[in-house]
């Protein structure tokens, strides 16, 4: 089923949230579902809620400083395709934001159409954040993701102690984390993540946003997604993913040259690879699905390349 709507199993505040984020002293109608998930045979419930009140859809959300700051500092107020933000508010214990409910269809059947799309949606953001490369990368916007990031890919690497082909190539992606153009990126740029409506990709779920190297958004869209839906419900062919690395570099202001923007892209993918390997990786007891074997096959072949790029200059 995928993701879909219930009914809220809190009893939350809901209304009274609403309406003093919105500004208002009531609504006429007003109804709540909770988003749900049924991933790997199980319901999953979200602090995420659908709010339609007097014909218009809201999305409710239980959040914290680091992506209502993204909202609020970065994405409120410019033209890019995101959600509009209403406000944020302490509530019920916890902190809420309000945002627009994006009507359209995820990218889980990717398109052409989307490929070029996304890559729109995407480099405005980056363009309009863009940290140059340097020997240590010196940001204007410091808002403290980069080195929680660095911390986590660093702790990742711990999981390749016995695999010497892939430690030589993560290696090479940690080196250049450091002096790697950074921009605001989503996160967590998965084709469950961005919407399509009227000829453009919409780019929602800021929670995992920051100020981080600009590849990692390129890679995350076009590493789980294959023709035969290997491993997560998404469909994507090579045509795309040619398309939307050629019209992302096309449309950088700034940018490495083109050999180095296709090694950013290589390392990052790589990481991805490992990500979903590590815990098999640190648990050499338990049972490996085919959900592993693609991602290790693919680390390798990866780690292959990266290593005898390195060799060769």
């Amino acid at each position: 089923m995928g993701l879909f709507t219930d009914k809220p199993q809190k009893e939350l505040p809901f209304l009274d949230i609403f309406c003093r984020l919105l500004g208002t002293a009531s609504v006429k109608e007003f109804e709540v579902e909770q988003f749900c998930d049924d991933g790997e045979g199980e319901l999953n419930r979200y602090n995420v809620y659908k709010i339609t009140a007097d014909r218009k859809r809201y999305v409710l959300k239980k959040s914290d400083e680091r992506e209502k700051n993204v909202y609020q500092n970065f994405l409120a107020g410019g033209s890019f395709h995101v959600p509009r933000f209403y406000g944020s508010i302490e509530a019920a214990g916890s902190l809420w934001i309000l945002i627009e409910y994006i009507e359209g269809v995820d990218l889980r059947d990717f398109t052409e159409e989307e490929a070029y799309a996304c890559a729109d949606s995407i480099t405005a953001i980056m363009n309009a954040y863009w940290q140059k490369e340097g020997h240590e990368v010196q940001l204007k916007h410091q808002d403290g993701r980069f080195e929680k990031y660095w911390a986590r890919i660093r702790k990742r690497a711990e999981c390749l102690a016995k695999e010497p082909d892939l430690l030589q190539a993560y290696t090479v992606f940690l080196e250049r984390q450091k002096t790697c153009p950074r921009t605001l990126c989503n996160g967590d740029f998965l084709q469950f993540n961005a919407i399509f409506r009227e000829g453009s990709v919409y780019v929602i779920d800021w929670a995992f946003a920051g100020i981080m190297p600009y590849s990692l958004d390129i890679a995350r869209l076009i590493a789980h997604g294959t023709k035969e839906r290997a491993t997560f419900p998404f469909y994507m062919t090579d045509i795309h993913r040619k398309i939307y690395i050629e019209e992302v570099y096309k449309k950088l202001e700034e940018k490495p040259d083109w050999e180095q923007y296709l090694s950013d892209i290589r390392l990052a993918l790589l990481n991805e690879y490992v990500e979903f390997i590590e815990y098999d990786l640190n648990h050499p007891e338990e049972e490996r699905d085919k959900v592993f074997a693609y991602y290790y096959s693919h680390a390798k072949m990866l780690a292959a390349e990266i290593n005898q790029k390195v060799t060769v200059q």
